[in-house]
C-alpha cells in the first residue's frame, strides 16, 4: 500500500515499528536531550542522558541574576525571559594561570525494573555502578588571553564522550574530542542464524537449507535465546580556528565516525507458503569522514567566505549473504522449483561528496546589503558491483525436470550468474554534479519599510555513463529477482529476458534523475506604526526535473505577515501562506526507455505491452496541489518575572489525485508558562499537541501476473471493485513541567515529562478484488481498521544538592521512566516468531517501569 510507487498494490496490513516515536524518548530523563549532529564539521555540544544540560545541574544560579543594576530578569526582544546566569567561579591561582572547574562522581543503579529494555536504554545504556557525571576544568592566562580546558563524562564503555580545547582569545582556538553514542534498537532478538554480527549467516544444524519444514523452523526460532542488537557510534573530531587579520580568519575541521554493531533488516525469499519471508539481521561496519575549511573576509563594505566541504564513506562490506530454510514450491501445476536457499543484500556503496562554495556580500545605500553566492558539488561513488545472484545450480522454473536445456526455457544457470562477470560492467561509476547561484538583496530606504528579494539557482547532473542490466555471458538483459526465489516460484517473474523479447516492463537501464530548480521571491515588510508591522512576500519556484512524470513543475505562493505589539505585554505573530502546484502534462508511465520495451527487435505481444499502473495515479511529489498554512504565536509578559507563551499552526494540503494522496493535514498547538519569581528560583510547565491526517487511495491489479494492458482506472486492468482507500490518523500530547529552587545553600529540583502518541488506520474497499486475500471476505463493498498503535511514557525525577563544605556538594537523585507501548503489528511474538509463513527477529518494543538512582559528589576545583 505505498502510494509513492509506480506499482499498484493491494490493501494489506504492513509492518511498521515504532522507530518515530522511539525518537522522542531522547526528550526524556530531566531535560531534552541534546546531542550534535553527525554531519561535516566539529561538534559543538557535549551532552549525555545523565547530563542533558551540559553540567547546568551542578551550578549555582547567581543571586544577582541578569544584571545587579536592577532587580529582575530580562527579557530577549519577543518578550521571552532570559535564563539566569550561574556563580562566577573561584579561580584558584597558579604563578600567571589561574584554573577553575568542576569534578562529579559517583555512582547510578537501578533497583527496580528492567535495565536492558531497549526503549530505556535506546540512547545511553545504562550500567550500574560508578560513573564520571562530569569532568570540567579550565585554565587561563590573563596576561595574554591563553585558556585551555578540558571537558568529559562517562556513563558507560559506549555512553561517554573526552573534550579538549586550547587557544588564545582574538588569536586561534584548536579543538579535539571523542565521543561514543549507543544506539540499541533491539533488547528481544531472536536471530535462528549463526554468524550474527558478521556478513555471513549461517543455519544451525537443526534446520536444512532450501529444506527445512514450518514445524522446525517454529522450533528453531523458540529455542534461539533472547540477544540485544545495538549499533555504537564512535567519533573523534578536531578543529582548528584562527584570526590572520583583523580582516581575515581561517578555520578547518575534520571528524571521523564509525558505526559498528547490527541491526534487523529484511531478507524476503517471496510470499509465505510459496516460499517464505524473514527478517534477518544486517552487520553495521561503516565510517564516514568530514572535513571542511576555508577563510573569511570581514569590511566595512565588503564580506567575503570561501569554503571547501567533503564528506567520504566507507563500508567494509560489500555485501552479506543468509541461508533461508525455507521451501521453494510453486502454485503452477506441473512445475518445478528450483532449490534456491541463498540469499544476499547488498551493503551501501562507499561514496565521496566535495563542494566548494564562495560568498560575497557588500552594503549598500538605503542601510541594505546585497550577497551573491555559488557553489560546485560532485557526489559519486565506484563501488565494485557484486554478482547479480549467489545461488548453485540452477534457478528458475522447470517442467518435468530441472534439467537445463530448450524444454525448459524459464530455467537458469546460476553458474552464469553468481560471477562479476555477469555484470555489464565491474563498478558503478555514479556520479552526480550539483551546481548552485544564489542572490540577495535587503534595503530599507526608510525607517518603516524593508524590501528584500532573493533568486536561486540549483541543478542536479546525473553522470553515470547509463549503465544496462546486461549479461555478456548468456546475451541476456534485466535482473533476477530476490536472488532467483520469485522466478523459482512463478514461471518468468522476475527472469531475465533475451535480446527479442515479447515481455515489455522487465528494468533494464538505471534512470536519470536530473533535476534544476530555479527559485525566487520578492517581499516588504512595513512598519506603519510602533505597534504594527505588516508583511508581504510573493514566492514562485519552477522544477525541470528529468525521467518523471511531468518534465515542468510550477509552485506560486503569497505569505502574510503580521506583528503586532499595541499590548505593551503581548506580541502577536501572525504568518499565512498560499502555496499552488501545478505542471504540464502527468506522464503516468514515463520509463518505456529504460525497460525491455524499449530493447531493439522488441515485439510487442498480441493484446499489447502490460501497464505498470493506472493512468490515474499521480505521485506525491509530482501531483498539482493547494497549500494552507497559518501559524500564530503569542507571548505575553505576565508580569516582570512570568511569561505566558502559546503557539497554533495548521497546515492543509489538498491533491488532485484520484489514485495516490489525497489529502495531508497536520496541525499543533503549544502553551508555555515559566516563572522566575528570583533568580535562584525557576519554574516552568508546558503542554503540547501535535495531529496529522493523511488520506490516500489504490486499486489492485485484478488481472494475474500483471497482465493487464489497460490503464484507465474503472477498465478490465483496475476495475472500480478493486479500489481501497485509507485514512491514517497520528494524534500526539506531551507535557512538562520543571522545578528549580534554591533553600539557603541547598538546592532542590524536580520535572516531570510526558509524551503519549497514538496513531489509527481506517480503511474501506470497494469490494473483495481490492484485498490480498479475496475469499476471507463475503463479496460487496466493506471497510475497518486496525487496532491503535499507543506509545506512552512518563518520567519523573526529583534531585538535592547539598553543601558540604565550601567547594564539595552532594547531589542525590531519583529517576522513574513508565513506557506503555501498544503495536497490532507485533501481536503475538511473545509467542512465535513464526506467523503465517513469516519469520521474523525483532520481538517489538516491550514496556518497562525503571527506576534509577544516582549519588554524585561535586567538588569545585
Amino acid at each position: 500500500m505505498n502510494v509513492f510507487s509506480a506499482s499498484s498494490r493491494p490493501l494489506f496490513p504492513r509492518r511498521r515499528t515504532l522507530a518515530a516515536a522511539c525518537a522522542a524518548m531522547t526528550a526524556l530523563c530531566c531535560a531534552s536531550f541534546a546531542h550534535a549532529d553527525s554531519g561535516i564539521g566539529i561538534d559543538t555540544w557535549r551532552g549525555n542522558k545523565l547530563d542533558p544540560s551540559a553540567g547546568s545541574k551542578s551550578e549555582t544560579p547567581d543571586e544577582n541574576g541578569t544584571t545587579w543594576l536592577r532587580p529582575g530578569q530580562k527579557r530577549s526582544p519577543t518578550g521571552n525571559l532570559y535564563p539566569g546566569p550561574y556563580t562566577p567561579p573561584k579561580p584558584e591561582e597558579y604563578g600567571d594561570w589561574r584554573g577553575y572547574g568542576t569534578l562529579q562522581i559517583g555512582a547510578v543503579m537501578v533497583p527496580t525494573g528492567d535495565e536492558r529494555n531497549a526503549l530505556w536504554n535506546r540512547y545511553a545504556d545504562w550500567d550500574e555502578g560508578p560513573i564520571l557525571g562530569l569532568l570540567d576544568y579550565t585554565l587561563e592566562r590573563p596576561s595574554d588571553g591563553t585558556y585551555a580546558n578540558i571537558r568529559a563524562s562517562r556513563i558507560s564503555d559506549d555512553d561517554e564522550y573526552y573534550q579538549a580545547t586550547f587557544g588564545r582569545a582574538g588569536s586561534y582556538k584548536i579543538q579535539a574530542f571523542l565521543r561514543d553514542m549507543p544506539n540499541v534498537l533491539s533488547s528481544n532478538a531472536k536471530s535462528i542464524w549463526n554468524g550474527t554480527g558478521s556478513n555471513r549467516l549461517t543455519l544451525p544444524s537443526s534446520l536444512v537449507p532450501g529444506g527445512s519444514t514450518p514445524q522446525q523452523i517454529a522450533a528453531a526460532s523458540a529455542a534461539a535465546p533472547e540477544r540485544m542488537l545495538r549499533v555504537t557510534r564512535e567519533k573523534q573530531g578536531l578543529g582548528y580556528s584562527m584570526y590572520l587579520t583583523p580582516e581575515w580568519t581561517a578555520y578547518a575541521n575534520a571528524t571521523n565516525e564509525q558505526r559498528k554493531g547490527a541491526r534487523p533488516y529484511g531478507g524476503s525469499f517471496f510470499f509465505p507458503g510459496l516460499g517464505g519471508s524473514m527478517e534477518t539481521v544486517k552487520p553495521i561496519d561503516d565510517s564516514t569522514i568530514n572535513v571542511n575549511g576555508g577563510v573569511r573576509y570581514a569590511g566595512k563594505l565588503w564580506r567575503m567566505d570561501f569554503s571547501y566541504s567533503g564528506s567520504f564513506y566507507r563500508d567494509a562490506n560489500t555485501r552479506y549473504t543468509f541461508e533461508s530454510p525455507f521451501v521453494m514450491a510453486s502454485p503452477v501445476p506441473g512445475a518445478l522449483s528450483a532449490p534456491v536457499y541463498q540469499g544476499q543484500m547488498s551493503t551501501e556503496p562507499d561514496n565521496d561528496y566535495h563542494n566548494l562554495q564562495a560568498t560575497l556580500t557588500r552594503k549598500l545605500p538605503w542601510n541594505g546589503e546585497v550577497s551573491f553566492s555559488a557553489a560546485g558539488g560532485r557526489m559519486e561513488q565506484d563501488d565494485t558491483l557484486i554478482a547479480p545472484i549467489d545461488c548453485r545450480g540452477v534457478f528458475g522454473i522447470g517442467f518435468g525436470n530441472l534439467q537445463l536445456g530448450p524444454q525448459n526455457p524459464l530455467l537458469g544457470d546460476c553458474s552464469q550468474w553468481n560471477t562479476p562477470a555477469a555484470l555489464s560492467r565491474r563498478s558503478a561509476n555514479m556520479r552526480i554534479d550539483t551546481t548552485m547561484a544564489d542572490a540577495r538583496i535587503v534595503l530599507n530606504p526608510t525607517a518603516q519599510w524593508t524590501v528584500r528579494g532573493n533568486v536561486k539557482y540549483d541543478r542536479q547532473d546525473y553522470r553515470t555513463g547509463g549503465y544496462t542490466l546486461y549479461n555478456p555471458l548468456t546475451g541476456q538483459y534485466g535482473y533476477i529477482a530476490e536472488n532467483g526465489s520469485q522466478p523459482s516460484i512463478i514461471p518468468g517473474e522476475g527472469f531475465p529476458v533475451g535480446p527479442v523479447t515479447s515481455v515489455g516492463n522487465m528494468r533494464i537501464h538505471n534512470i536519470p534523475l536530473d533535476i534544476q530548480t530555479v527559485d525566487a521571491n520578492l517581499g516588504a515588510d512595513w512598519k506603519f506604526d510602533d505597534k504594527n508591522t505588516l508583511g508581504f512576500t510573493f514566492g514562485y519556484s519552477r522544477y525541470e526535473p528529468t525521467n518523471r512524470e511531468r518534465q515542468e513543475i510550477n509552485d506560486s505562493s503569497v505569505k502574510l505577515t503580521w506583528v503586532n505589539r499595541s499590548l505593551d505585554a503581548l506580541t502577536l505573530r501572525v504568518n499565512y501562506t498560499y502555496l499552488k502546484q501545478s505542471g504540464d502534462r502527468y506522464d503516468y508511465d514515463p520509463y518505456e526507455e529504460f525497460v525491455s520495451a524499449g530493447l531493439p527487435g522488441y515485439v510487442v505481444p498480441e493484446g499489447g505491452t502490460p501497464v505498470i499502473t493506472t493512468s490515474t495515479m499521480r505521485k506525491y511529489d509530482m501531483s498539482s496541489y493547494d497549500q494552507n498554512k497559518l501559524d500564530v504565536m503569542v507571548t505575553w509578559a505576565i508580569r516582570d518575572d512570568m511569561t505566558l507563551s502559546a503557539s497554533a499552526r495548521m497546515d492543509r494540503k489538498s491533491y488532485d489525485a484520484q489514485i495516490g494522496r489525497q489529502d495531508y493535514d497536520t496541525g499543533s498547538a503549544t502553551l508555555q508558562w515559566e516563572w522566575q519569581p528570583a533568580a535562584t528560583t525557576n519554574v516552568s510547565a508546558f503542554f503540547g499537541y501535535d495531529r496529522s491526517r493523511l488520506r490516500m487511495s489504490n486499486v489492485n491489479d485484478a488481472l494475474e501476473n500483471g497482465a493487464g494492458v489497460d490503464p484507465r482506472l474503472g477498465g478490465p486492468t483496475y476495475p472500480y471493485d478493486a479500489q481501497w482507500w485509507l485514512r491514517d490518523k497520528q494524534r500526539d500530547y506531551y507535557a512538562g513541567a520543571q522545578f528549580d529552587h534554591r533553600i539557603g545553600r541547598v538546592r532542590l529540583d524536580a520535572g516531570w515529562n510526558y509524551i503519549y502518541s497514538r496513531g489509527t488506520d481506517d480503511y474501506r474497499y470497494a469490494g473483495p478484488d481490492a484485498l490480498a486475500y479475496p475469499d476471507t471476505v463475503p463479496a460487496g463493498p466493506g471497510s475497518g481498521g486496525f487496532s491503535p498503535t499507543v506509545y506512552r511514557v512518563n518520567s519523573f525525577n526529583v534531585g538535592v544538592t547539598i553543601p558540604i563544605v565550601e567547594r564539595v556538594s552532594l547531589r542525590i537523585f531519583d529517576y522513574y521512566e513508565r513506557g506503555r507501548f501498544a503495536d497490532w503489528h507485533y501481536l503475538g511474538f511473545d509467542q512465535s516468531r513464526f506467523i503465517g509463513g513469516m519469520l521474523y527477529t525483532d520481538g517489538g518494543p516491550q514496556s518497562y517501569s525503571n527506576n534509577m538512582v544516582g549519588l554524585l559528589v561535586n567538588v569545585k576545583l
